[in-house]
């Protein structure tokens, strides 16, 4: 019993978006800690939101973090390569997701040249996991302007809760291996994780992509006090990895590798189980390299990318009915592009924000969210960004939610300064300029929300409809003729306007400790103004997902994973038509004393066979997986 309180005390000082962890389970309705920077009750956040916790990630038998993010209504998973898997929030993407905030342990890691995420080569490992929250719907009232159509929050494991060494191997067909070594220890009060990782794979079917990944994760928490704590994570990788199509004259195969160093340092301060102060101090640098070779063009598409970002964050209790959660935070972003903004020279940005999220409960029935953040940066003028959000309590297991809000998106800077000047069709066939100033996008949300629990809360229903109008949406509005060379200059502006109809529904059943069952659809319309880049086809109209899993006496389980989606095109990619996918596990713990076990697991993926992915011809295999995972403490 003191070891448990033990625990709890430290997760609890830890900050307050990777806290309570295991207050998260043990709660009669589970808790978010990403719609308003508060802790709340699913029941109660002004948010349509998915958990994906420990017990789902081990069910979907998913090789990689991005294959997690089928499991939430509305969200596509694609590869263009296997090395730049894309991952969005109702379409209106690229190879890169810039309308979506991601987060581990609530500080960003958007890229700060083009937006999204590299998440081929983040030094992350899918174990180092507790859960996931995804904010389903625009949340820049709480992070900023980049939160445009949704937020996922990756919040990982505490230390002291991971102790003990952990050892694991998954291969399989397609020449994939994957080794992973961990090792959780402590001295005194600080308690440490260590961990590495080893992948190979060929790539997507037709195409010349393997990829070769090595990942050092690390993360220390230091308790100062009873009230204090500091943790400090460290995370390194390398990729070596090919893309092109073989014997192709405009997509010759390329070497391309990328090293990437990360870092997070955060203080916390709790006087009372009210109040926190945060401190955390976030830096990340990745460097690629990328020649092309070719019959026709001979260039390097040399890339980086570097982050520093400084932020303040209180949260407390103003009265017994009205809590807020305020802070400022400041940025410095650096890129060098020179193929993206034909310059050698390095471009760099600085932001500074100040934000506040209060919530009132009044009549016992009622609770009001209200936000705003507030973004000034190099280029921009200040925006802000408001959210108003009000929750019915009708009883006990039932609630309803309404929102208003808008978000915007600031440009990046790569966006700010594009300059293509060599067209390569490997990259980008034509020529682009940024012509003008470009303003932030604008997008204004209406949302209707309902969230039940039903069958003595062993099943919980989140139901959500949205009206969604876009302004000023950044694409390619025309094209002059260059004098010099006489070849047409695309204009990359702000223009377009769109509207979005959106429906979605979830249930997660789980009236026990063997059963789980997770099911999410989406249906979504967009409607856009016709021009060279067809948003309203960039989501799918129908997607749905679902979890089953089981576990069986004597340490078995089995679990099947379905996903579907009907036909969709990414931004500057041709229509690819229904994809369907179905993933089946079979597991078996063995608990060979007090201090170790064994875990062998089976999993085949794509059982359907390959589906596009991306683009037509970018398609996985199917794929037989065998892991085995041996720990001690």
């Amino acid at each position: 019993m003191k070891r448990g309180a033990g625990v709890l005390l430290l997760v609890c000082s830890q900050p307050l978006l990777a806290q309570h962890a295991e207050d998260f389970f043990l709660d009669d309705a589970p808790t978010a800690l990403t719609a308003t920077r508060l802790k709340q009750s699913l029941f109660t956040a002004p948010a349509a939101i998915t958990v994906i916790d420990k017990a789902m990630i081990k069910a979907s038998g998913a090789k990689e973090i991005v294959e997690l993010f089928r499991l939430v209504p509305g969200m596509q998973v694609g590869y263009e390569r296997k090395n730049l898997p894309s991952v969005t929030y109702h379409g209106m993407a690229d190879e890169f997701s810039r309308d979506m905030q991601v987060l581990i342990d609530g500080h960003s890691i958007y890229s700060a040249s083009f937006g999204g995420v590299h998440w081929d080569d983040y030094p992350l490992l899918i174990e180092d996991i507790e859960r996931i929250e995804v904010i389903r719907g625009p949340n820049a009232a709480t992070y900023g302007p980049n939160s445009f159509l949704g937020v996922i929050n990756i919040i990982t494991t505490h230390s002291l809760q991971d102790q003990g060494a952990k050892v694991s191997f998954r291969g399989g067909s397609n020449d994939y291996y994957r080794a992973a070594a961990r090792y959780g220890g402590r001295w005194k009060d600080l308690s440490y994780r260590l961990a590495y990782m080893h992948q190979q794979e060929d790539g997507l079917e037709g195409v010349a992509d393997d990829q070769l990944v090595d990942v050092l994760s690390t993360r220390f928490d230091y308790r100062l006090s009873e009230q204090s704590a500091l943790q400090y994570n460290f995370g390194y990788s390398a990729d070596k990895s090919q893309s092109g199509t073989i014997g192709s004259l405009t997509d010759p195969v390329r070497h391309q590798r990328s090293r990437r160093i990360s870092q997070n340092l955060s203080w916390t301060y709790q006087p009372t189980l009210d109040e926190q102060l945060l401190i955390q101090l976030t830096h990340f640098r990745r460097d690629s390299v990328e020649p092309i070779h070719s019959a026709l063009r001979n260039l390097n598409n040399d890339t980086m990318s570097e982050r520093l970002d400084f932020e303040l964050q209180h949260s407390t209790l103003l009265f017994d009915d009205l809590r807020v959660a305020w802070g400022v935070g400041s940025r410095l972003d650096r890129i060098r592009l020179p193929f993206w903004l034909s310059s050698y020279d390095d471009k760099t940005n600085v932001l500074y924000r100040i934000f506040a999220n209060f919530e009132w409960k009044f009549l016992d029935d009622f609770i009001l969210n209200l936000g705003a953040l507030l973004e000034k940066n190099s280029y921009q003028d200040a925006d802000i960004s408001p959210r108003i959000a009000l929750n019915y309590l009708w009883s006990d297991q039932h609630s309803f939610r309404f929102i208003a809000s808008r978000a915007s998106r600031m440009p990046t800077i790569g966006e700010q300064y594009i300059d293509i000047r060599r067209t390569v069709s490997a990259i980008l066939p034509y020529q682009v300029k940024t012509t003008s100033h470009l303003l932030p996008e604008e997008l204004y949300t209406l949302e209707l929300g309902y969230h039940g629990q039903y069958f003595n809360k062993a099943l919980t229903a989140d139901l959500k409809f949205a009206h969604q109008r876009f302004r000023r949406l950044t694409q390619i509005t025309g094209s002059h003729i260059d004098p010099q060379t006489l070849e047409p200059v695309m204009h990359y502006q702000t223009a377009d306007v769109a509207t979005a109809l959106n429906y979605e529904m979830q249930l997660d059943y789980r009236p026990n400790r063997q059963i789980l069952l997770h099911l999410g659809y989406s249906w979504i319309n967009i409607d856009a103004s016709p021009s060279f880049i067809d948003y309203g086809a960039s989501a799918p109209h129908h997607s749905l997902n679902v979890l089953a899993s089981y576990q069986f006496l004597q340490r078995w389980q089995a679990s099947v994973s379905y996903y579907y989606q009907s036909k969709m095109t990414y931004l500057r990619s041709s229509e690819i038509g229904q994809f369907q996918r179905l993933d089946l596990m079979l597991n078996k713990s063995f608990q060979l004393n007090e201090n170790q076990s064994l875990n062998v697991a089976v999993i085949h993926q794509n059982v359907l066979g390959s589906k596009d992915e991306f683009s037509p011809g970018d398609r996985l295999s199917d794929q037989t997986l065998f892991q085995i995972s041996y720990r001690f403490d």
